[in-house]
């Protein structure tokens, strides 16, 4: 979307006509300052403002999936689209050929990686819990409900509305499928845009947090002392950044992270957890433990996921 304005402003630098360029003025203007916040609360109205973003994108792909703009057409039955009519515009035809209700193969572990991606919220969850009004187990649960519900949702229908506009050519990031003459799209873009800028914080946070952690179990207690507040947020935006850079497929990013983060999170690291902690605090010659032990048949499960997950992926874009 930044591309977009610069493309149609004169006035704006020239650097800013270029992807790297966008990228590094977005991560030290922007993204920089918002990630020197410690505190989670303060950034609740930015969250907002990027719930928002995305609530409007959810919807303009919906209205893109029913108002017939994208349709192909059929003889004597349905009109062109008018989008469909500017095939300059597009970046590919929408094609059904691969649809249907009941074929499933190995291509679905992609979608498993995703959503493993897609629910991924663990990092930040000691961060929730002391931005809690109320710290209780009850409202936290709650909350946590709420919001899981509120995403699968959000993602079944885009899913849905965006496979049903445009089938088998869909792209990773669904917006690159849509016409670059379609107002309602390019709003979509400055949301999605504003969306990424607004949540990045709090997912950078979780990582920094991860990295304290790590570092003071090897005991480098130093990379956890406020005073490098500054110098670690620097660091990791740094590599933040040059990996945005070099890596442009947001599918192969997403599809590796969310089957090897998604699979271990989901699968293996809280089964791990679960039941060392019920050993340790109910025995480990214990009923309690002995039940504890069978959530363990999730650890080959998940590495099953992920390897193929990992494979599914690599062979849908690289080897592709």
């Amino acid at each position: 979307s930044a591309l977009v304005v610069a493309h149609n402003n004169p006035s704006v630098p020239s650097i800013l006509h270029r992807r790297t360029g966008v990228i590094l003025s977005v991560a030290s203007c922007i993204l920089l300052p918002l990630n020197m916040i410690r505190d989670l609360s303060t950034l609740g109205f930015t969250s907002i403002l990027g719930l928002v973003a995305v609530l409007y994108t959810v919807f303009f792909i919906t209205v893109r999936a029913l108002d017939g703009t994208y349709a192909l057409g059929t003889v004597g039955g349905q009109a062109m689209g008018k989008f469909i009519a500017q095939p300059e515009s597009l970046l590919a035809l929408p094609s059904f050929k691969k649809s249907t209700w009941f074929h499933m193969d190995l291509n679905s572990l992609v979608l498993v990686s995703n959503l493993g991606l897609a629910f991924i919220a663990h990092y930040n969850g000691p961060s929730y819990w002391k931005a809690l009004k109320e710290w209780t187990s009850e409202r936290f649960q709650k909350v946590s409900l709420r919001a899981y519900a509120v995403l699968a949702l959000l993602y079944t229908v885009t899913m849905v509305a965006g496979y049903s506009t445009f089938g088998d050519v869909c792209q990773g990031n669904i917006l690159l499928n849509y016409s670059s003459r379609d107002v309602l799209s390019t709003l979509g873009r400055f949301a999605t845009f504003f969306s990424i800028i607004f949540g990045f914080p709090l997912v950078s946070n979780g990582n920094r947090e991860g990295l304290k952690n790590v570092a003071a179990y090897f005991g480098h207690d130093a990379v956890a002392d406020p005073k490098h507040h500054g110098k670690l947020v620097t660091v990791m935006l740094t590599l933040t950044t040059t990996a945005a850079i070099f890596l442009k497929d947001i599918k192969l990013i997403a599809g590796l992270s969310g089957a090897v983060m998604g699979s271990a999170l989901v699968y293996i690291c809280p089964t791990l957890v679960y039941a060392r902690i019920v050993g340790k605090t109910k025995g480990w010659d214990s009923p309690e433990y002995g039940v504890a032990r069978r959530n363990l048949l999730f650890i080959p499960f998940g590495v099953f996921t992920a390897s193929m997950g990992v494979a599914m992926t690599l062979k849908n874009t690289i080897l592709a």
